[in-house]
Order: C-alpha cells, then structure tokens, then sequence
C-alpha cells in the first residue's frame, strides 16, 4: 500500500490534469444512465460515481461499472471534503481504503454549474496501470498466490499432522508402555514443537501471500515470523540434544564427545541467531517475539 500511495503522490499532478482535462472534455453536469456509461468508458479505472448536493449530502444511486445501489442515498459525504482546500471546482481526496468496495483509492470531487458536486472514484492502482507506472501483472500474481496456497496448506496439514503424532505417542507411552523414560517426556514435547513451529510457518504463508489484506505486507511481519520459527526450531533441537546428553550418560560414556559436539554446535547456532536478532533490532525493523 506504501509503494502505491509514493508512486501516486510522485506523479499527482499528471494524473490530476488527465482527469480534469478528460473531465473538462465530457462537459459533466449531471449523472445520467448514458453519460455514466460513457464515464466509464472514458475511464477505466473508475470504479464509482455518485452525486451530491451542496451540503454533501448524496443524492444519486452509487453507480458503479455493471450496477446501481440506490442504498446509499442521503449519505453524508462530507468526510470526504476538505473545504479550506476546494476553493476551486475541483478537489482531489488523498488515497484511502473505500468503504464500499474495498479497494485503495483516490476520489474527485467535481463541482456541477448547478451547485451540486459529482464525486468520482478511482481505483488507485488500475490508475497507476493505466499509466505505466507500475506493471499490471495479474497472471503471473495469481500463479504465485495458487502456489503459497498449495504450499501454505500443505504445511498446515503437516503441523497437524506432527502435533497429533506427538499426542498420539505421548498417550501410546502412558496406555502401552509399562515402563517409564525420559524419552516417553522429550518425543511428544519435540514433535509438538516443530509442529508448532511448522503450523504457524503455514499460516503465515497463508496470511501474508494467499488472503492479503493490503496491497503490501510490512516487512516487520515477515521477521516476526522468521524470528518465530526459528525460536521453535532451535528448542526443539536443544531438546534434542539434551535427549541424547541423557541417554549417552546413562548407556554409554565414551560417546559424550558427540554429546558435547552437538552442544557446541547448537551454542553456535544461538550465538548467531542472537546476533541475528541484535541486527535487526539495531535497523529498527524487528517486532517483539511471541
């Protein structure tokens, strides 16, 4: 949503001309049935029109490319009008998120010969496209959330998966097996973890790729859950690791060095990831972890 709003506000004043001046050329005065069909063929990223008395109080139907909501009429519209700044005919509304479709967009506000206003709604980035200022690339974006799909879906099946199989063991321990162990305890809970771990990677995938609730994710998030992951990972090979310690210690002591290996390694892997989080934190982008 940032980069859309940057790229706009860096080009306003060439688009704000083409609209005026492709306005100016219509000779607008009053929404009809033919004139809206030939508004929206003039401009193809306008996705709303509507009209308005003096006091922006809306007294037409929302019309939009392929219908009419009559819905809307007597709204008051007024929160869309900054009048120390309509001091001439025309008025540009900054980009918002509408209401009513969804969509980021900018809104014209254009004053009728019969003291009425017309406002406009341009859907920002079919704007932007209609420019050449950003590329339109429908296809290859819907192959990519097609693919998250796939892979965010699969990985949430696998954390369920491995969560079950760890309830599922951990019960076959307490029902089953007569004798207890440490490795009854450490299994569940590691299977448990990296199906956490894998669950929440899934979701997020899902989140961020599949189902965007804006035209850009923050990097924050993407951190924030890189961070996550790799939190659950580490504890669930430090768990590990301290299996193995207690099972080395109890059958057999000549194989510790391997024990204290894997230690090592995974002191290591803290200290990097550590230093990782430092780094982050320092630029100013790291989220707080969960």
């Amino acid at each position: 949503m940032q980069n859309l709003v940057s790229i706009y506000e860096e080009n306003a004043d060439l688009i704000q001309k083409f609209i005026l001046a492709s306005i100016q050329r219509i000779g607008l005065v009053h929404l009809t049935e033919k004139n809206v069909k030939h508004i929206f063929a003039v401009f193809p990223s306008l996705e709303l029109a509507y009209e308005t008395d003096e006091g922006f109080a809306q007294t037409s139907a929302n019309h939009s490319r392929h219908k009419k909501d009559s819905s809307a009429v007597g709204a008051d519209r007024s929160y869309l009008i900054d009048e120390s700044r309509l001091t001439g005919d025309y008025y540009f509304h900054e980009p918002y998120l509408s209401t009513t479709t969804g969509h980021l967009c900018i809104t014209v506000v254009y004053k009728t010969a019969k003291g009425g206003y017309i406002l406009l709604d341009f859907q920002l980035r079919n704007l932007l496209e209609r420019f050449m200022l950003i590329e339109n690339n429908g296809a290859l974006k819907l192959t990519h959330r097609t693919l998250y799909g796939i892979i965010g879906g699969g990985l949430l099946l696998l954390g369920i998966f491995v969560v079950l199989y760890g309830l599922f063991s951990f019960g076959h321990y307490l029902i089953i097996e007569e004798e207890l162990s440490l490795e009854m305890f450490f299994k569940p809970v590691i299977a448990l973890t990296l199906g956490l771990a894998v669950y929440d990677l899934g979701k997020t995938i899902v989140d961020q790729e599949v189902m965007p609730k804006t035209q850009k994710v923050h990097e924050g998030i993407k951190v924030k859950t890189l961070l996550n992951f790799s939190v659950s990972i580490l504890i669930a090979l430090m768990i590990e690791a301290l299996l193995v310690v207690f099972k080395i210690s109890i059958s057999n002591y000549h194989d510790l060095p391997y024990a204290a290996t894997l230690i090592g390694a995974l002191a290591l892997l803290f200290f990097v990831f550590s230093y990782f989080i430092y780094i982050v934190r320092k630029s100013g982008s790291a989220p707080e972890l969960e």
